[in-house]
């Protein structure tokens, strides 16, 4: 039997959209993702409910639910933790009060103006009320557009 030759074959010439060569992680975006948060976060994310702008969103693995006003995120509810963003200043007067203690997301690394809450009676709800006021009123800084 005759062999066949080989076929020739060409590189692949169409181009790839950025958006399909870059695995993205994405979240869910919901006004209830409260199925199985944490008791002590639902309270929190029912007083914002009816905030324009506010939405919960929450990560593929339901291990996190963050909030975030206008797309820009202020708070999160991770495994048992509660996480805000305040002005550095705020943050560091409730550590010193021993309401919560830097956020830290690896071994190392401390986020500025994060704060976790680990106090067991934190009011939550207020506690969130202020980042929501702080979020408003722009006075927390952000990554700035390159635009």
């Amino acid at each position: 039997m005759p062999q066949k030759a080989p076929r020739k074959t060409r590189p692949n010439t169409k181009a790839v959209p950025p958006s399909k060569t870059k695995k993205r992680t994405t979240v869910r975006t919901t006004n209830a993702p409260l199925d199985e948060a944490d008791p002590r976060f639902v309270p929190v994310a029912r007083a914002f409910a009816k905030t324009p702008g506010f939405s919960l969103m929450e990560s593929k693995s339901g291990a996190l639910c963050g909030m975030t006003l206008n797309g820009k995120s202020f708070g999160m509810s991770s495994q048992g933790r509660f996480i805000l963003k305040l002005d550095e200043a705020r943050a560091a007067a409730l550590v010193a009060d021993g309401t919560g203690k830097p956020f830290s997301p690896s071994a190392g690394r401390t986020m500025k103006g994060w704060l976790e809450v680990t106090h067991p009676n934190a009011d939550w709800v207020a506690l969130a009320k202020e980042a929501l006021r702080i979020a408003v009123s722009g006075a927390v800084g952000g990554k700035k557009s390159r635009r």
